[in-house]
């Protein structure tokens, strides 16, 4: 049996004449998937590759690269082919097929594929692709020239090295080209378009790209190219004044109007300008072409830099959109408007992009305007039944016997019910503190009130936390301590009785604090832009010396400085530092709340939700602050 040494690295699938081409691994461990994948198609050497039509199996490679091999007939002999040693470009041709059906077909062409075969042209070297009476020719192979006035051929796009000499290039103001690159086991098609002294700009996709009505290829190249012929139609090039040295000075006036919107980066006109002069370039000589590819070549600069900008711009917004990161495409969606305010033609993919981010934005405006209506309601309905739960406690205290009142306690509840009856009745220990603490009140007012906060600590049992016990406590022995008599005080100096934590007015806020309530709101502002909750311990890390160590009262007293000053239609900046740390908007938030005369639902859970709508509507409200 003879062994097959021509390395192969095409193939067809499934019979010798299909136009389906495939790329053998040349890595021995991906040539395993590779086999795995294919385990149910046969490989074929196919005529439209320009070989024999027998049989292909794959080689693993110990010394070469792993590749296609001829199977050999069945006295051993293996067939003549005359394919040896072709690279994976041999099947270029047929990848046009793969990548631009569905392609051509969104854009409402029917197309249809034929590969000439004629002596002239070996099999591959043109792709004609038939659209309802058009023809895209494309030439693939470098040694066959193309006919550029042939009247059968709509557009002629040029594959790799087929070159195009420079007055037919000049004449027709730009070609397209085409080549492909490997992406695993099969090829993926690029386009571009050469220009007159400036190369092939390659930095675009097939999405880019639309045939028109008239079987053209259009890519964004070539719109900005047609744009510029059609402004120098409107505006000719302006003429000397006098007659004698007509040429030299209308190339020099174009050498200077393009070297001033260089100087002012009008991206714009320096395109249009650009485009105009690289017309003018064939009737130019001397040092007036000098001077005016020397202006072409600053102008390509400038752009060649603006659209890397672009080409950031629109990439990192795409990426936001794609990831729903609302806040990087609010920011980037501006910066991306103002750039094309200076340049504003853009292809249909970027015009897709700015769509994209638009609508979710939009999106992401009602989403927070219902998450911030959703929060009204839960205060306002937290409000209602707070207010319908104290009175109709106060009645049942007034009307129901002592007896009855243990009975109905010693009633089973589940073990939800429990909890929530133990946080409602810590959130009245709450609120009964501080009207204590903030209120003048007589001594039978505070002995009500006390006897309440008795019975609220009792429900409450375990849910207190040991401050709030102990607060608890000191009420209780200031209302039993013994009432002194009259010009007893001079006699002898009463124990110093504990006070009570209270929150300082914001017109006393000692001197020392104001500073850092200024660095507070800054770092909450600053957090609010971001789009990120935060804590206390986070913001002692991020401030540094500008905040101190503050005890539990004095950090509640900084924050109501902080949201003195939002107004009454918006959600409090410290809803941040609630979002961040749940302990703390459990323990402190409900006293930021009731120093701003603002309500706050007893129960942890519905706090919980009020505080992370709060938070999302900052970040909607500042993102543009």
């Amino acid at each position: 049996m003879g062994v097959d040494n021509r390395q192969i690295q095409t193939a067809v699938l499934a019979d010798p004449e299909s136009d389906d081409p495939v790329v053998c691994p040349t890595d021995a461990d991906e040539l395993d998937e590779f086999r795995e994948e294919f385990a149910d198609t046969t490989f074929w050497c196919g005529i439209l590759l320009g070989g024999c039509g027998g049989q292909l199996t794959t080689r693993r490679g110990n010394v070469r690269v792993s590749h296609f091999a001829h199977f050999p007939d069945p006295d051993g002999l293996l067939p003549e082919c005359g394919r040896r040693s072709r690279g994976v470009a041999s099947a270029d041709h047929l990848y046009v097929r793969a990548a631009t059906q569905t392609w051509l077909r969104r854009q409402g062409h029917t197309p249809r594929y034929r590969y000439i075969d004629r002596d002239d042209a070996p099999v591959g070297s043109l792709v004609e692709i038939e659209l309802d009476g058009r023809t895209l020719l494309l030439h693939m192979n470098p040694a066959t020239p193309p006919d550029w006035d042939a009247a059968q051929a709509g557009d002629i796009i040029l594959g790799p090295g087929v070159q195009v000499d420079h007055h037919t290039l000049v004449r027709r103001g730009y070609v397209n080209r085409i080549k492909f690159v490997s992406e695993g086991n099969q090829r993926v098609m690029m386009l571009g378009t050469e220009l007159p002294h400036v190369g092939t700009d390659w930095d675009f996709k097939l999405a880019d790209c639309t045939v028109d009505g008239r079987g053209r290829l259009i890519t964004p190249v070539v719109t900005r190219v047609e744009a510029a012929r059609a402004a120098a139609e409107r505006t000719p090039v302006p003429r000397p004044r006098s007659e004698k040295t007509e040429g030299p000075v209308q190339i020099g006036a174009l050498t200077r109007l393009i070297n001033t919107a260089v100087q002012k980066k009008e991206t714009a006109a320096v395109r249009q300008l650009r485009d105009i002069a690289q017309l003018q370039v064939p009737r130019c000589e001397g040092q007036a072409l000098d001077h005016l590819q020397r202006a072409i070549d600053h102008a390509n600069d400038l752009l060649d830099e603006q659209d890397r900008v672009r080409w950031r711009l629109f990439t990192g917004l795409d990426e936001a959109v794609r990831h729903g990161h609302v806040y990087k495409v609010t920011t980037l969606t501006p910066q991306v408007r103002r750039f094309i305010q200076g340049d504003t033609v853009t292809t249909p993919q970027e015009a897709g992009i700015l769509q994209a981010a638009d609508t979710l934005l939009r999106g992401a405006r009602q989403q927070a305007a219902q998450k911030r209506r959703a929060a009204d309601e839960r205060r306002a309905a937290a409000v209602r039944e707070r207010e319908e739960r104290r009175t109709a406690e106060t009645e049942e205290r007034r009307s129901r016997p002592a007896a009855q009142a243990q009975e109905q306690q010693a009633q089973p509840v589940t073990q939800a019910q429990e909890r929530k009856a133990r946080n409602r009745a810590r959130g009245r220990v709450q609120s009964i503190s501080g009207r204590l603490r903030r209120e003048k009140l007589s001594a039978q007012q505070q002995k009500h009130l006390v006897e309440e906060l008795i019975l609220a600590a009792k429900e409450a049992g375990d849910h207190l936390s040991e401050a709030e016990q102990h607060k608890v406590n000191e009420w209780v022995e200031k209302i039993a301590a013994p009432v002194e008599e009259p010009g007893t005080a001079n006699k002898t100096s009463p124990a110093p009785q504990p006070q009570p934590d209270a929150i300082t007015e914001p017109a006393k806020l000692p001197d020392r604090l104001v500073p850092a309530a200024a660095a507070v709101r800054g770092a909450l502002k600053k957090a609010a832009r971001e789009r990120t909750a935060t804590s206390w311990n986070r913001l002692e890390h991020q401030l540094g010396s500008a905040l101190p160590s503050l005890t539990n009262n004095e950090r509640v007293q900084v924050l109501v400085q902080v949201d003195r000053s939002t107004a009454g239609d918006e959600p409090l900046l410290s809803s941040l530092l609630a979002a961040g740390d749940p302990h703390f908007a459990y323990q402190y938030y409900r006293h930021v709340l009731a120093a701003l005369g603002l309500d706050a639902p007893d129960d942890d859970e519905d706090l919980r939700d009020v505080v992370e709508a709060d938070a999302e509507q900052v970040f909607t409200d500042w993102r543009f602050r």
